[in-house]
């Protein structure tokens, strides 16, 4: 059974060239709008979805942002396709939640390999054991297959409201724990290698993972010049700093 590909682009001409690139290998489905794209989601899964920024009414970052909100959309893929490409358009789609970047006008041959990429990654992540996913550091608990963490604040389990890549971030630096992470490590490790994306994508996300995250955002050191660490070390337990003012 083929592969769904739901495209939500309003430019005619843009559906026709990604159907005819596309079409002979996935199930390509196509939306004009965001409504129009909630209304498909609901039907029916797919296996990734590209959106256009441009999109009439609401624009397709708020809809990106919306559907990287929804539990069932959590592993799939979603590749931003738009003719804005100055680094600042590049930066927000991977903040919005994006996992790939594209700009008109593209080579079918490269909108194909990046499908395929995002794709295989997909199929790999999916494939990993389930059973034994679980993992603590610090008082930060991750739970890999559902792509959660929570912390453990006196016995009782807060979550953060993470998105996909910022969870892999964090993992990725608490599975390092006290080894200094370059920005071009993250990016091959979150993002894999041979795609569009800048490293000030890295610096976004961590910015806003340390929002969600509140004082815990702490544990996520900056190393000047160098990357990211994570330091367990950097947030005292309240019952620690207690014990220190008495």
């Amino acid at each position: 059974m083929s592969q769904k590909v739901l495209l939500i682009e309003d430019a005619l001409d843009y559906q026709k060239i990604v159907v005819a690139c596309l079409g002979d290998r996935y199930e390509v489905r196509t939306a004009a709008s965001a409504d129009e794209a909630t209304a498909a989601l609901a039907r029916e899964s797919f296996d990734i979805l590209l959106i256009d920024v441009g999109l009439p009414g609401k624009d397709g970052l708020s809809l990106c942002q919306e559907l990287r909100d929804d539990s069932r959309l959590v592993s799939t893929p979603i590749l931003m396709v738009t003719g804005r490409g100055e680094t600042q358009d590049v930066v927000q789609g991977f903040a919005a939640g994006a996992d790939d970047y594209i700009q008109k006008p593209f080579k079918p041959e490269e909108l194909r390999a990046r499908v395929e990429a995002r794709l295989k990654r997909a199929k790999a992540q999916s494939a990993k054991p389930q059973n034994s996913d679980k993992f603590e550091q610090g008082d930060l608990r991750f739970s890999v297959g559902l792509q959660r963490v929570s912390q453990i604040v006196n016995g009782v389990e807060q979550p953060f409201d993470l998105t996909p890549n910022e969870f892999k971030i964090l993992y990725f630096l608490a599975r390092s724990e006290g080894k200094t992470l370059s920005r071009s490590d993250i990016l091959k490790e979150v993002w894999g290698q041979h795609l569009h994306v800048i490293e000030r994508t890295v610096d976004k996300h961590v910015c806003a993972l340390r929002r969600k995250m509140g004082t815990a955002g702490r544990y996520v050191a900056s190393v000047a010049g160098e990357g990211y660490r994570f330091d367990p070390k950097a947030v005292e337990m309240p019952a620690k700093r207690a014990a220190a003012r008495a």
